[in-house]
């Protein structure tokens, strides 16, 4: 009887170690975004085969320090081996906030590859615009986080450590979207507001801001950049 323990011990243990390490994507809406949004992107990664959470968050309330501690804790707590992250916007932000909380001696899953959609990772010239507006009370505290200004949160933020894939809208022209801006630009973020400079492939599509996350083609290089770690040969339009 000892011995068939033992047998069944050694072969659960070895089970165990053989085992395929769990993964999850976590996709993550940007300011006044929402689940919807991203439904496209969070279908195509679930067609493919990915465990996936369409990660919700209120954007006008929270800070982006106070939902980047949301998120830590809920990657924390759901437990597997690996995570990614696919963001747009805003989103991009939260999850480089989530990074000021890891730390070395406490287990986090190893994250594996980010994309990011539009995000205003050096700020965005809007909420240069509405953080001395009347109305910024009621846009919330992320507004005035996102200014491109010297002292901006965004700039100050953690890089990533992980694979990191960038999608950027333009419209292919000096003025982009929005001629108030100036580079070319998605309406919202310009190329240049966007770029980190640590990046592992960068696509630039034809695309506004606010409906880059339900367009086709950046369903597919999201899936692509998932599996691939690269763009490769979608080509940029």
């Amino acid at each position: 009887m000892k011995h068939k323990f033992t047998f069944i011990l050694c072969l659960l243990l070895l089970n165990n170690l053989f085992s395929e390490a769990t993964h999850k994507v976590y996709i993550i809406h940007g300011y006044a975004g929402s689940a919807f949004q991203m439904d496209k992107i969070y279908k195509g990664l679930m067609h493919e085969g990915y465990t996936a959470e369409n990660y919700t968050y209120p954007s006008f309330k929270e800070n982006l320090d106070s939902v980047g501690m949301d998120l830590y804790r809920k990657v924390k707590a759901d437990n597997f081996d690996t995570v990614s992250f696919v963001t747009h916007s805003m989103g991009a932000l939260v999850v480089r906030s989530m990074y000021q909380y890891m730390d070395s001696t406490v287990r986090f899953p190893f994250i594996y590859r980010f994309v990011m959609l539009a995000p205003p990772n050096k700020g965005a010239r809007y909420a240069d615009f509405f953080a001395k507006s009347p109305l910024k009370g009621v846009l919330g505290p992320n507004v005035n986080l996102m200014r491109t200004d010297s002292d901006s949160y965004a700039l100050k933020l953690p890089l990533p450590t992980c694979q990191v894939g960038l999608i950027i809208g333009t419209r292919g022209s000096k003025h982009g979207f929005n001629p108030f801006l100036d580079d070319d630009n998605d309406g919202t973020v310009t190329v240049k507001n966007a770029v980190l400079g640590i990046e592992q492939d960068i696509v630039m599509i034809r695309s506004m801001h606010i409906l880059m996350p339900r367009r086709k083609k950046a369903v597919s290089l999201v899936i692509r950049f998932m599996k691939l770690g690269e763009f490769s040969d979608l080509g940029n339009h």
